[in-house]
């Protein structure tokens, strides 16, 4: 995981160990650059010949995991969507999404999403040494930001980080179908004043995995439902686990069983275990 400071001449350096993602970073000098041009767009240009995505143009689907596959028309995300994730676990979802849409080659980049578990993330199957982290910006910033890290990386993340202008938003969608990025939307897109290609929205159920005095929290029930525009006018839904059993998302009828936690039925308790807190 790279962090970026958009507002100083320095990029930080990689994090390949995701428990030290929260002590002090490594910086190192300011990115050479040709005269004439300014720092940002230097960086920019910098940045892009480091992490520019390796997939061809013509590939416009990213794979999704095989429980969610159901919810999207070909069997994945179409590449220039913008697309929404809301609910408790809704954050969960998209790093799932995440890892298997980049795999191994594929590049990200995060907004305005410092509480992120990155612990957890790792641990669900995205590549931290594949993500960049980009502080929150001024909200006279935001569009410059997300427009250049759009040119450089498969999926842009957009936290809580304030709205984006109308006009804004239709010039960074243009773009996103342009360099073929995808748009994830963490707040569900309520600062997005476009309507979203497809919103995804999950209700949680429950933990299993802990016996009477003994065991460990295994699995997480949860519901998925998919709605959005043209072809995904219609709702659907599917009921997953994640995590499950294995620690990704897994459909309910194949995952192992597990015995249910007991006293814990309502949605959202239990939500505050683990790695997993910083997600929820």
């Amino acid at each position: 995981m790279a962090l970026v400071d958009h507002q100083a001449d320095a990029v930080v350096a990689p994090v390949t160990d995701p428990a030290s993602a929260g002590s002090a970073p490594i910086v190192g000098p300011a990115l050479p650059g040709r005269s004439g041009r300014s720092g940002r767009s230097l960086r920019s240009a910098a940045i892009g010949q480091r992490v520019a995505p390796v997939t061809m143009a013509n590939e416009q689907l990213l794979s999704v995991p095989s429980a969610l596959v159901p919810l999207f028309p070909g069997g994945g995300l179409q590449r220039g969507w913008s697309v929404g994730v809301s609910g408790h676990g809704g954050w969960s979802l998209a790093m799932a999404l995440l890892g298997t849409a980049l795999a191994a080659d594929g590049w990200s980049a995060c907004v305005g999403l410092e509480e992120l578990g990155l612990v957890a993330a790792d641990e669900i199957g995205l590549r931290l040494d594949h993500v960049l982290m980009v502080e929150t910006p001024r909200p006279q910033q935001l569009p410059t930001v997300v427009a250049a890290l759009i040119e450089v990386v498969d999926v842009v993340c957009l936290g809580p980080t304030g709205s984006i202008g109308i006009r804004d938003a239709r010039r960074l969608m243009a773009r996103a179908r342009e360099q073929n990025s995808v748009l994830f939307h963490l707040d569900g897109g309520r600062s997005w004043p476009q309507a979203l290609d497809v919103a995804l929205h999950v209700e949680p159920g429950r933990w299993t995995g802990i016996g009477v005095g003994h065991g460990r929290l295994r699995s997480r029930s949860m519901s998925v439902t998919a709605i959005g525009r043209r072809s995904m006018a219609k709702p659907k839904r599917v009921d997953v686990l994640l995590p499950g059993p294995g620690g990704g998302v897994e459909r309910v009828d194949t995952a192992p069983a597990v015995p249910p936690v007991p006293g814990v039925g309502e949605p959202g308790v239990g939500e505050k275990v683990g790695e997993w807190q910083a997600y929820v």
